[in-house]
């Protein structure tokens, strides 16, 4: 099954920009946000990657590398460290 952008909102944990700031809430992602997720059990967990200008898209290498960086430096990932995404979905432009 192919996980459309409705089906991951629900999943958004983080809203991240792309001047590094983490200090958004999810009601406040913008609709071009990149939705970056991985599988994590029976749910998902999605990382919105978004510019801090509101009319620019992140393209998917930089909002993986965004979301990866981000987890990583929170703990998200553990001992195992940092694993390739599972989905990664583009906010319209």
């Amino acid at each position: 099954m192919t996980m459309t952008r409705a089906m991951a909102l629900p999943y958004v944990s983080y809203v991240l920009d792309d001047a590094l700031s983490a200090d958004h809430a999810v009601a406040d992602m913008l609709p071009n946000a990149t939705l970056v997720g991985w599988q994590c059990g029976f749910e998902p967990l999605f990382v919105a990657v978004q510019s801090y200008l509101p009319d620019t898209r992140i393209d998917g290498d930089d909002a993986v590398e965004i979301a990866m960086d981000y987890l990583e430096e929170i703990g998200w990932f553990g001992e195992d460290g940092p694993r390739d995404c599972d989905y990664v979905i583009l906010g319209v432009r």
